[in-house]
């Protein structure tokens, strides 16, 4: 029988599951009601242990950030001061010889790292330096006396800007293409 008096056709699975129904809804409401009597009205229920982000100290705030400000920050590429690009000294023997080379300098070559380990005690007691021995071993210069005269050359030309602007404008506009050859049908 329903509420209205009236019996259900359903040949009495509704009233099992009417009853169990109501039987979960009990056992919710007992849950509800052991929660909140342990809960004492001061918020939700915790468990034993912290359900949510604890507070920093004002102490352990200024350590993250003094830890970011040194740590993280200072390792970016981009946030160390740059180096002036007319200081020729900054750049690499590797830049400075091609300079060299391309410009045909009349300067002999910059001690590379393997020449000034060969010219130690060390690098005596090797073949290439015995081999080398009958040659003089001052006609390489060292990286310093390379950028001076490397910076010299620099500063003795003038730029003519009827040059360099359509040169630098077409190796923009081309500089990821490739050669490519399209076949049209």
């Amino acid at each position: 029988m329903d509420s209205r008096g009236r019996t259900s056709q359903s040949g009495g699975y509704a009233n099992s599951n009417n009853n169990n129904n109501n039987n979960d809804n009990n056992s919710n409401s007992n849950n509800n009601n052991i929660n909140s009597s342990n809960n004492n009205g001061n918020g939700p229920v915790s468990n034993g242990r912290a359900n949510g982000k604890q507070r920093l100290t004002a102490a352990q705030q200024q350590y993250i950030k003094n830890l970011i400000e040194t740590h993280i920050t200072d390792n970016h590429p981009d946030l160390r001061p740059k180096s002036h690009p007319m200081d020729f000294e900054e750049y690499t023997d590797a830049f400075l010889r091609r300079y060299k080379d391309h410009f045909q300098l009349d300067v002999p070559d910059s001690l590379t790292l393997q020449g000034y380990l060969l010219g130690s005690e060390l690098g005596a007691k090797t073949y290439s330096y015995r081999r080398n021995t009958q040659e003089k071993h001052d006609k390489r210069i060292h990286k310093k006396d390379l950028a001076n005269v490397v910076r010299r050359h620099f500063d003795e030309h003038s730029i003519k800007e009827t040059d360099c602007i359509p040169q630098f404008i077409y190796k923009v506009k081309n500089q990821k293409k490739k050669f490519k050859m399209e076949f049209r049908g």
